[in-house]
């Protein structure tokens, strides 16, 4: 087998935005690395990879001050979709039984 018929693909490179503006998607949307990589078509862990390294920066980048880092903000805005995903199920769980207990007091509530 020669060199030139290598099986491989050659390596892609990605301009500094488009891993911005793929990081921030999984930031502002909530969604996962894979979920997002996989709507770019990126292999999961390049994109995961990137989100550290450009929260990395961030911190290192950011004043010394008593707000929080980059990093810090985007784990609370994680836990924050993750906490209103949550809610949300609740609130839908809510409302089916509101409608079975409803259909079942159909009666005016004699029985």
């Amino acid at each position: 087998m020669s060199i030139d018929s290598h099986p491989f693909k050659p390596r892609r490179s990605y301009d500094p935005d488009f891993k911005k503006d793929a990081v921030n998607r999984v930031i502002r949307t909530g969604k996962s690395c894979a979920e997002v990589a996989r709507e770019l078509g990126l292999p999961p862990n390049m994109l995961a990879r990137w989100r550290r390294q450009l929260l990395v920066e961030a911190d290192q980048n950011s004043p010394d001050t008593e707000e929080l880092k980059p990093s810090e903000l985007a784990e609370q805005l994680r836990q924050a979709h993750k906490e209103l995903a949550d809610l949300r199920e609740q609130r839908d769980i809510l409302k089916k039984a509101l409608s079975i207990f409803s259909q079942d007091s159909g009666n005016g509530g004699r029985s």
